[in-house]
């Protein structure tokens, strides 16, 4: 690799990005997801879509690995597995319509996404029926699905069902933080495989990624002394504001 590559990419774009990152970052530490829906719109707007679900992949792997060891001890495997293994099943596929798709098609669609992911939130509807492992299985699906063809992490799907959980918050964080890594180590895998890295691509990862680990780390601490109520507000307009953004750019 040509190290005066990082030299080219080091712009006002990268800060951007950079600092988008940062904030995702704290969201996905914070909460244990989110942080993908705010980041890839972001990176999508300042370097193309693929790139942006390219560097996001390897930067929010890193960061959910963070949060893994207290996750693993936590998590209700009886849901997480099954759950899990349909979504890894699913982003395969997806990256078909992914690779191939226009790419002012997928932002658009990252757009339309995140805006249903927050009125989705906002609701506060929750899933009432039978939780079992087909159940599982179709949230997996849907999430994989929607992850692999837009890039989208922690789609609302996953999200919904863990949370209509009756279990101890913790747990279900804890079922989030599982879930998301594993699709993360999928869709990272099929972007090697179809070729989505490149130089500039890797230079920019290098440089993003510290600062994301950083941001995990610091919504990691801030999920042990905030408020929840307040932190889902700002949770809540960041997400409103970056869909509305990406679809008027």
């Amino acid at each position: 690799m040509d190290f005066n590559i990082f030299a080219e990419v080091l712009d006002t774009s990268l800060l951007i990005g950079t600092g988008g990152a940062f904030v995702s970052a704290v969201i996905q530490g914070y909460s244990g997801f989110g942080g993908g829906l705010v980041v890839v719109p972001i990176l999508a707007i300042l370097f193309g879509p693929i790139e942006a679900i390219a560097i996001t992949s390897i930067a929010g792997l890193l960061g959910n690995v963070l949060l893994w060891p207290d996750a693993i001890k936590k998590a209700y495997w009886p849901e997480a597995a099954p759950l899990s293994i349909a979504a890894a099943i699913a982003i395969p596929i997806g990256l078909l319509f992914l690779t191939t798709a226009d790419p002012t098609l997928i932002r658009r669609g990252m757009g339309v996404f995140i805006l249903v992911v927050a009125a989705l939130l906002m609701s506060g509807w929750i899933y009432k029926g039978q939780r079992n492992v087909f159940t599982s299985g179709v949230a997996g699906a849907l999430t994989g699905g929607v992850m692999g063809s837009f890039g989208m992490p922690a789609g609302p799907f996953m999200v919904i069902y863990y949370m209509s959980a009756p279990v101890a918050p913790p747990i279900q964080r804890a079922n989030i933080i599982i879930s998301v890594g594993v699709a993360l180590l999928f869709m990272l895998g099929g972007l090697i495989i179809s070729g989505a890295y490149h130089e500039t691509t890797i230079a920019r990862t290098i440089i993003i990624t510290p600062v994301f680990l950083a941001g995990t780390w610091t919504g990691r601490y801030l999920f042990n002394v905030a408020p929840l109520s307040w932190f889902k507000k700002a949770v809540y307009v960041i997400l409103i504001a970056t869909g509305v953004s990406i679809l008027l750019v």
